[in-house]
């Protein structure tokens, strides 16, 4: 039994609507309801009545729901109390970069870290991206530089730039030589995202029923790249990727409807290393001092 289940049940016990649980959970309504069966699955118990209209607890879903509760506080609560302990023994940072990371400021940044850090050891890794934020979470690394342009709960997000968001079509499609293509264009074909978890922003249109299928998810930008140039799928990746990760089989073309893209430092928000808040406020000084990111915007 896996704890975010546990979580996807209480949100869901609590708004008794799948749409508003999982909006805030940062789901779409059917990775929400796979979880949700998933969880009756593993217990051999039905949580919920629910039909096309309404939803509602169950008896046993209602007598599980306190223990289901009991159990988050306390998973926090351990999850916490050894992310201290991990924090005050180390002196060490560990950083886990996923997709375009902060683009041209990766590599400044970590550098600038260093020289005013002398003595803490700097781990650098790339993220799994069918992993999601877990392994942040779970306190099996310090800090993530990454690609989040909403607050998660659990987790402190200091934005260090915006940047605008492009289509990503095979270098063969007819759109892929146009200046600005309109996205429900390509509402045909079968989408690539990062993560199973990141559907809410598929063409750009967060829950919107008109939107794109996922025919995929990627573990990385270069999967993610492989799969648009040789699968013929669409995908959405910040101005950056095409630079950072030029592919001859993939082209980027601008969307008509403006995407923007928040490249953050991110790092949980308790039992956090000391050098987490350390990381991120060294990642916004090289910010201000030159971008170095085309097209880039600071936050205000």
């Amino acid at each position: 039994m896996e704890l975010r289940n546990l979580r996807h049940f209480s949100a869901l016990a609590e708004t008794l609507n799948y749409r508003v649980a999982a909006a805030r959970l940062h789901l779409t309504q059917p990775a929400l309801t796979r979880s949700i069966v998933a969880l009756e699955r593993q217990l051999g118990v039905q949580l919920f009545d629910r039909d096309k209209r309404h939803v509602a607890l169950t008896a046993e879903g209602a007598e599980l729901l306190e223990r289901a509760g009991e159990v988050l506080v306390d998973a926090d609560r351990l999850a916490a109390a050894a992310d201290a302990i991990r924090a005050r023994r180390r002196e060490e940072v560990r950083v886990a970069l996923y997709g375009m990371a902060l683009a041209e400021l990766t590599h400044p940044v970590i550098e600038a870290f260093r020289e005013r850090y002398p003595h803490v050891r700097i781990q650098v890794h790339e993220a799994d991206f069918h992993q999601g934020l877990a392994p942040l979470l779970a306190g099996e690394c310090d800090v993530a530089l990454l690609s989040l342009s909403v607050d998660i709960p659990g987790l402190t997000r200091v934005p260090i730039f915006t940047e605008p968001v492009s289509l990503a079509l095979w270098t063969g499609h007819p759109l892929a030589s146009a200046t600005a293509v309109d996205m429900t264009e390509v509402y045909d074909l079968p989408w690539v995202t990062p993560h199973p978890e990141d559907d809410l922003w598929v063409g750009g249109r967060r829950g919107d029923h008109d939107a794109p299928t996922v025919g995929s998810h990627a573990r990385s930008v270069l999967d993610m790249s492989w799969k648009i140039a040789y699968q013929h799928m669409v995908g959405l990746i910040p101005l950056s990727g095409a630079r950072m990760f030029p592919h001859p089989g993939l082209q980027a073309v601008a969307p008509k409807e403006h995407l923007d893209s928040v490249a953050a430092v991110a790092y949980p928000s308790t039992g956090h290393s000391p050098a987490a808040p350390a990381f991120a406020e060294v990642a916004l000084r090289v910010a201000r001092r030159a971008t170095a990111v085309p097209h880039a915007e600071l936050p205000r």
